[in-house]
């Protein structure tokens, strides 16, 4: 099951440069619709001084490396989450949550591509 969420007032900036996303065995996971590898991306989410920010790892299938820079602001296309459980060789349960995204570009990047009118 996914989850598509709303980023309505949630402002988003790159807090660690994007990361290979590994397998245990250290090998990079590959996208199974795509066919392309998954990078890791740290973004820090904020949303208002009361309620502070969140720190979550976004992973995106991309033929290449995506190009941010640490601290820079980023919108993040199609934000999903997913919700995970898996049973452990110790026959415990562990649970979470990941995150996926279609794109997370730099802010107004979308706009570079558009013709001046």
């Amino acid at each position: 099951m996914k989850y598509l969420l709303k980023m309505d007032g949630i402002e988003f900036e790159c807090s660690k440069r994007p990361v290979p996303k590994t397998a245990p065995n250290g090998v990079q996971k590959v996208d199974n619709a795509t066919g392309w590898p998954v990078w890791a991306i740290e973004l820090t989410g904020f949303t208002n001084e009361d309620d502070g920010s969140s720190v979550i790892v976004v992973n995106v299938a991309s033929p290449t490396l995506p190009v941010l820079q640490w601290r820079e602001p980023v919108e993040v296309v199609d934000l999903e989450m997913i919700p995970w459980s898996q049973k452990g060789r110790d026959g415990d349960i562990r649970s979470g949550v990941a995150f996926r995204a279609k794109e997370v570009r730099p802010v107004g990047a979308h706009l570079a591509s558009v013709p001046a009118a």
